[in-house]
This record gives C-alpha cells, sequence and structure tokens, in this order.
C-alpha cells in the first residue's frame, strides 16, 4: 500500500503483492484514482473510519481502483461490525449496519476486479472464520500461500494460529511491513503479531 507522509504521495509503493514506482501507478490508475486514493488512505491511518470508508467508495466506484482500495474498505467494514472494536468510536448505527452488508459486497466486486488475487480468497474467509465462528482453516491457507499469487498476509493467520517456525520469517516480515502504513487492516494485522514480535 501507499506509505504517506501526510504531505505528499510518497515515490514507492510498500505492497502485500509487489512494488510499482509512482510512475507506473499513475499509469495504471490515473492521477485522480491515485490522489482519491491517497485522501482514503490518510483518513484511514487518522482513524475517521466513516469518512475513511466514503472516501474509499469513490474510489473503487472508478474503473482503475488499486486493488488495496478494495482490501482496506472491505477489512474496515469488518472491523465496524466488531463492538469491542467500535464502541469506543462514537460511530453511527447506521454506519455500521451498513458497514456488515457492504463488507462481503465490497469482496464480491474485489474479485470480479482481481480474479486471480489470493488475498481477497484469504479474506473472505477469514471474516467468515471469525464472525460466523467457522472452524480453522488452516490448511486452506498453507495451500493459498504455494500458489504463484500468494500473499504475505495470509502468514499472519498462519503463525498466529500454529506458531510453526517454517512460518516465522514470512510472518516478522509482514509485521515490519504492516506498520509503514497503519490503515484499520495493517493495525489488525500488527495486533495479531505483536505478542510474538513486539519484544
Amino acid at each position: 500500500m501507499v506509505c504517506s507522509d501526510g504531505r505528499t504521495v510518497e515515490k514507492r509503493f510498500l505492497s502485500m503483492r509487489g512494488r510499482l514506482d509512482y510512475n507506473e501507478r499513475i499509469c495504471c490508475w490515473g492521477k485522480a484514482t491515485l490522489d482519491d486514493f491517497q485522501h482514503a488512505l490518510d483518513l484511514d491511518v487518522g482513524q475517521a473510519l466513516e469518512a475513511a470508508a466514503q472516501a474509499y467508495e469513490q474510489v473503487i466506484a472508478q474503473p482503475t481502483a488499486p486493488l488495496d482500495a478494495y482490501l482496506n474498505l472491505a477489512c474496515l467494514y469488518w472491523r465496524c461490525i466488531d463492538f469491542e472494536f467500535t464502541w469506543s468510536l462514537n460511530l453511527e448505527i447506521a454506519f455500521i449496519w451498513r458497514a456488515g452488508e457492504r463488507v462481503w459486497q465490497v469482496l464480491d466486486a474485489a474479485e470480479a476486479a482481481y480474479p486471480d488475487c489470493a488475498e481477497i480468497r484469504f479474506w473472505r474467509v477469514y471474516f467468515r472464520l471469525t464472525t460466523l465462528d467457522m472452524p480453522p482453516f488452516i490448511e486452506a491457507c498453507r495451500a493459498l500461500v504455494e500458489q504463484p499469487n500468494a500473499t504475505l498476509v495470509t502468514y499472519f493467520y498462519l503463525y498466529s494460529a500454529t506458531q510453526d517456525s517454517h512460518y516465522r520469517e514470512q510472518a516478522r516480515r509482514l509485521y515490519y511491513e504492516a506498520q509503514t502504513t497503519l490503515t484499520t487492516k495493517n493495525r489488525y494485522i500488527v495486533s495479531a503479531l505483536e505478542p510474538f514480535f513486539s519484544a
């Protein structure tokens, strides 16, 4: 995801799926989309969640919306239906209800736009696991990380669920990468891995 210093768009792209420089991102998405995405990121990092959601919604309505806009928005909505997360944030009840509806719709839209993305599949199952109390899906995650388009994000679940040393290095890398831009999604990842790497 884009790293912001709060003033300008950084000319680097720290992504769980690869790296693109600033000019490549302009070519892929267009400057207007990139600027809108940066605005949404800044709101998300600042934990202005309702405003961030609205900004992300505007980004994903554009045909060149980056994958991280969908993923960040889906994770934001998912976190907002967790009472333990939202009770102190004074969010509007109507927004929380909408979050519960939109989280799955955003994932559907993401999958339509990026059908080969393993991270979308991971979050879809992980949201169900945590929301609907489904059984663990460790074997499915092991299969996901073997795919050519694998994402580091899967390792936060694999390592926290198994503490298998085979996944430690990837989880450690994810822990530090996620801290570069503390969106709602990345805050969650950091909190899941913190017990293992904070010392």
